[in-house]
């Protein structure tokens, strides 16, 4: 795999600048130029209907009157669940430390795309990005996960890439106000996730390779795979700036 000149073969940790970002939007074509405009354009929505309605995103995710319990799954009550219907988006948002979290990261929101059942009628997913946030609920960090995290069905980047641009295309009308926060953000931080799952996939080859972790995907010292830091405030400026 071509070595990505932001990050260390082996580092956990990316760095995504404003120039980065804004020469991945402009490489973009037409058509994915316009989704990914659309995608910032209801990140600001979904902002300026919280501040109307006098709240913040996470309270939409753990309830009004909720101080959250450490290692609880919470959920809208909107939230669909997780089923049988594949290329739907299926979360969770919970509270604990986590290798790299932030001094003011308050917890995180797993996302994740569903597969569908499989012959025993089990119903499968694949985990796209964790979103690290603050009290608010306003996104810190981006963070990929080893496999035995979250159990999933482990896929390569470029299948989770593609199911990501899908699903964050995939809002249903009735969607609550955080099912269409976190749609949003994986269309607004596209750029930063595909670079994370991309270095995710690569630094995994390379001690696979090594032939020194032979149980990779379930060996519990490895948590965290890939991260990055970003900033709302940030990312819609580049997207002005790049997209017109």
């Amino acid at each position: 795999m071509k070595q990505d000149r932001y990050a260390d073969a082996d580092n956990t940790r990316m760095t995504f600048q404003s120039a980065r970002i804004a020469a991945s939007l402009r490489a973009l074509d037409q058509r994915q130029r316009t989704r990914a405009r659309a995608a910032a354009d209801s990140l600001l929505d979904c902002l300026r209907g919280f501040v109307d309605a006098g709240r913040v995103p996470l309270a939409a995710a753990v309830g009004e009157h909720t101080s959250p319990q450490t290692w609880r799954q919470y959920q809208s009550n909107q939230a669909g669940a997780l089923d049988d219907r594949p290329g739907l988006l299926h979360y969770y948002y919970h509270a604990h430390t986590t290798p790299g979290s932030l001094a003011q990261e308050h917890g995180h929101f797993h996302l994740f795309a569903q597969l569908g059942a499989d012959a025993q009628g089990i119903n499968r997913y694949t985990h796209l990005v964790a979103i690290g946030v603050d009290a608010r609920g306003l996104p810190l960090r981006l963070f990929t996960t080893n496999r035995w995290v979250t159990d999933e069905t482990w896929l390569p980047a470029d299948r989770l890439i593609a199911l990501g641009e899908k699903i964050a295309q995939a809002q249903a009308p009735d969607d609550g106000p955080i099912e269409r926060w976190l749609h949003a953000q994986l269309g607004v931080f596209a750029p930063q996730i595909a670079g994370l799952l991309r270095h995710r996939d690569r630094r995994m080859a390379t001690r696979q390779r090594s032939g020194r972790r032979p149980g990779l995907l379930e060996d519990r010292r490895m948590h965290v795979i890939s991260e990055c830091l970003v900033s709302v405030e940030q990312q819609l400026n580049t997207f002005d700036r790049a997209i017109h």
